[in-house]
């Protein structure tokens, strides 16, 4: 049985690492078709980029250790995307500068191709999607340009590390690591909103601080509300981003009224 780890694409953005299990063994680098749901859709087929194959049963231990939840995957057709050594390399950037995983992938691709990423559905014939438009110019070169990296000493420490690179652990140690601040519900909301809104400020506006600030002045009950008949909008992302701001400072006006 294949442990499965995956990058899913939702609202043009890549999403936090999803673990499944499945009998069907899919190439690192490949685009296929995962349930993915918010807390208010139904689950849907949404693309994901695979990152990491192993053997479930080698990993029991630690998954059931740690509590990480493993979803199981039907079979699904997929598209050669990537190139192993291209991902890997990746995923050692992430280590390195200590750079989300989503963060790290979501940056090689223009907002145009995630656009035209995120519309492929399972019933989207290989022929009709030219992933070489996508992919050719993802070369160890365009990377460097990227992530501004001396490039040889990138390449050497990759190459010493090939055949070792990450294992499921050091995979999701990074998520862990980040969300040990996440000790409370409002943390918790701060960071699935973020997430939903493609947030990736550190400082200033649209940071965890910047939106941690006006959540402690507002009912956790009302935040909820405000959250669920945003996502429920059918809106744009851009439009329900603007509505839940507008509703945070209709919230404001109310009370100082009162």
């Amino acid at each position: 049985m294949n442990l499965i780890t995956v990058l899913p694409l939702y609202k043009n953005n890549f999403q936090p690492p999803i673990l499944f299990f499945s009998l069907q063994n899919f190439p690192i680098g490949s685009i296929i078709f995962v349930p993915y749901s918010t807390t208010i859709q139904k689950s849907k087929k949404k693309p994901a980029l695979v990152i990491q194959i192993e053997d479930l049963e080698k990993n029991k231990f630690f998954l059931r250790k740690n509590k990480i939840l493993v979803k199981k995957l039907e079979t699904s057709p997929y598209l050669i995307f990537l190139k192993k050594d291209i991902v890997k390399l990746l995923l050692l950037i992430s280590e390195k500068k200590k750079i989300s995983l989503r963060d790290t992938f979501q940056k090689i691709f223009s907002k145009r191709d995630l656009q035209k990423l995120n519309k492929l559905s399972p019933l989207l014939e290989k022929k009709q999607f030219p992933v070489e438009k996508f992919t050719q110019k993802i070369t160890p070169d365009f990377i460097k340009k990227k992530f501004k990296l001396d490039l040889p000493q990138t390449l050497n420490q990759f190459n010493r590390r090939s055949k070792e690179i990450k294992n499921i652990s050091e995979l999701l140690s990074a998520q862990r690591t980040k969300k040990i601040f996440l000790h409370s519900e409002k943390h918790y909301l701060v960071d699935e909103i973020r997430n939903y809104f493609g947030e990736t400020a550190s400082k200033g506006n649209g940071s965890f601080s910047f939106y941690l600030g006006f959540f402690k002045k507002i009912p956790t009950t009302i935040l909820y509300q405000c959250w669920s008949e945003v996502k429920n909008s059918r809106k744009p992302l851009k439009n329900q981003q603007k509505l839940f701001w507008w509703k945070i400072g209709q919230y404001f006006k109310k009370e100082d009224k009162n």
